[in-house]
């Protein structure tokens, strides 16, 4: 496997543990959790990990299949990501 294999398969399963991130996050809400520091530090992966998709997606270039993929899961976590953040100010 090339680096840029290793690169892309390592973005594609970090996206994809993110997505489920703020499920997680809720679940201990919900039982009562302080989990305010890892909502913080969260967020914050969730900015780094953006940025690590789309500079990776910028070295692929557009007609690369990957970056489609990444471009997929990236949309994917920062939707449930902001939907999770959207819930918390109701």
């Amino acid at each position: 496997m090339s680096a840029t294999d290793e690169t892309i398969a390592e973005v594609l399963q970090e996206l994809a543990e993110a997505k489920a991130w703020p499920k997680r996050l809720k679940q201990a809400l919900d039982h009562g959790s302080d989990v305010s520091g890892e909502i913080r530090k969260a967020g914050e992966k969730v900015e780094a990990l953006e940025k690590k998709a789309k500079d990776t997606m910028k070295r692929l270039g557009c007609v690369d299949p990957q970056t489609r993929e990444i471009s997929q899961r990236m949309a994917d976590m920062l939707i449930n990501w902001y939907d999770f953040k959207d819930s918390l100010k109701s």
